[in-house]
């Protein structure tokens, strides 16, 4: 009994001096801290701005080619489906105003021909019959050329072609413009699950280590075994929300495989640096720029000036038509008379005509035609205005929502510095025994909550930065 007794005391009096020099060392390292700041800690924002030096957890970004917001976005313009569509439209309507110069410029073609005949004899009863030909062959060429010298609605559909394929050509730029801003509000988005699945691995491993010291501190009789069972339940739970946090960072880097255009199975590895300076410019001045360079504003222009020209081209089929036409013929002619050489002899033969055509009742299709142009005009005007009305408020709302997110990135920037401070503080107070176990993990919820908010506000300053710059639409892409 004695002897089991002197064995017991030496291995609890060396585990307690490990336990002491633990938390000796990592008081010392608290309070150096702290006689650094004068007792206020910095916030840990090491990694969450892109700056500063690394953190000891490695990102989940596996090392490599790396896909920068600029690679993302020309890659997206060069295989993402909306754009292509929308080019494809745009060379549709250039190839229907090419089309659309055949009413006004002249049309010329040209003919080839070659003939061969032979004739049977024909006898006249009582009558001596004169040579007849036997043989008979042509052989020639010639010219036509076609134009309208006057058609008022000829002129009119070639400026209404115009002026859809200008319409086209916006649609295509604010096509554009929006696959660019799909390509940065889910890259920043990536960007953001990314940095929040760091926060969370930190928040983990921060769990794991308050498991074991609440453990060790446990079997020496210092803590109450609640302690440890709550620093296991902030364990799972951290662990949980990791897993979660993980598996958010690969469904976000999928949609955005899916917005560029790449295969599924595609490497898509990206910059998780994100810069907090995010500039909130003049809201008078949005708005102007907006209605001045949105392509979408200048498409519904172009479209109402388009039906305005259809409905004069309607009105204008009142009118007299003129057309004119020339052709150019130039034969070789061959006969063959019985019992008589060959006979050559060429023909040339010029022919021009001047036409002049007025409508005068042609069943209602006039009228009918230039109702339909009138609708169409009423239509496109009202589409115009409203759509000037909605890019007012929408450039109002971008607007607003960046300047929401540059104040959030202030104040969680404030709270950041407060959360880091507060568990500075908690954790020195248990770690010397005058704080509670539930204190610590208080402050540890709040520290990890406000990295949280901190990132979100830094990436949503970005996504609206973004949305204000699709909706003012001055840059082009």
């Amino acid at each position: 009994m004695v002897k089991a007794t002197g064995t017991t005391r030496p291995r609890a009096a060396s585990k307690l001096m490990w336990l002491t020099a633990v938390l000796a060392a990592s008081l010392l390292g608290t309070g150096a801290g702290f006689a650094q700041t004068g007792g206020a800690t910095p916030p840990d924002t090491t990694g969450l701005d892109g700056e500063g030096p690394a953190q000891s957890v490695s990102p989940s970004a596996p090392a490599g080619d790396r896909w920068s917001l600029a690679r993302a976005v020309a890659a997206a313009l060069e295989g993402n489906v909306d754009a292509r569509a929308a080019h494809a439209q745009t060379v549709r309507a250039r190839g229907s105003a090419l089309s659309a110069w055949s009413g006004i410029l002249p049309s010329f073609s040209g003919n080839l021909s070659y003939n061969r005949s032979k004739q049977s004899s024909i006898l006249f009863e009582g009558v001596t019959p004169s040579p007849f030909v036997d043989h008979r062959g042509s052989q020639g060429g010639g010219l036509e050329a076609q134009t309208n010298l006057l058609s008022v609605p000829a002129w009119s559909e070639k400026k209404r072609q115009g002026l859809l394929r200008h319409g086209a050509e916006e649609s295509e730029a604010e096509a554009r413009n929006g696959v660019v801003f799909a390509v940065k509000q889910q890259y920043f988005t990536l960007v953001k699950a990314e940095r929040l699945a760091q926060v969370s691995r930190e928040s983990e491993r921060l769990a794991r280590d308050e498991e074991t010291r609440a453990e060790a501190l446990f079997e020496v009789g210092t803590v109450a075994r609640g302690d440890v069972l709550k620093a296991r339940a902030r364990r799972a739970t951290t662990q949980l929300d990791r897993i979660s946090a993980v598996n958010q960072v690969e469904i976000q880097r999928s949609k955005l495989k899916q917005v560029i255009g790449l295969k599924p199975g595609a490497s898509l590895t990206i910059d998780t640096a994100l810069d907090e300076n995010v500039v909130v410019p003049d809201s008078a001045a949005a708005v102007a720029a907006a209605l001045k360079e949105r392509p979408d504003l200048s498409r519904a222009a172009a479209a109402e000036r388009a039906a305005r020209a259809g409905l004069f081209g309607a009105r204008a089929k009142r009118l007299p038509s003129i057309t004119g036409s020339a052709s150019f013929d130039r034969s070789k002619n061959t006969d063959h008379l019985e019992g008589q050489s060959e006979i050559e002899f060429n023909s040339t033969e010029w022919l021009g005509q001047v036409r002049l055509s007025l409508p005068i009742f042609d069943g209602f299709a006039l009228e009918g035609g230039m109702k339909a142009a009138k609708g169409t005009l009423l239509e496109a005007e009202a589409q115009r205005r409203q759509r000037e009305v909605d890019v007012a408020v929408e450039v109002q709302q971008a607007w607003l929502l960046v300047r929401e997110a540059v104040e959030r990135i202030d104040v969680s920037k404030e709270g950041l510095a407060s959360a880091q401070e507060d568990y500075n503080f908690s954790k020195g107070r248990y770690d010397l025994g005058a704080g509670t176990f539930l204190d610590l993990l208080t402050a540890e919820v709040s520290l990890t909550q406000a990295k949280q908010s901190y990132v979100e506000a830094v990436a949503d300053a970005h996504v609206a930065e973004a949305s204000l710059e699709r909706a003012v639409g001055a840059r082009r892409y």
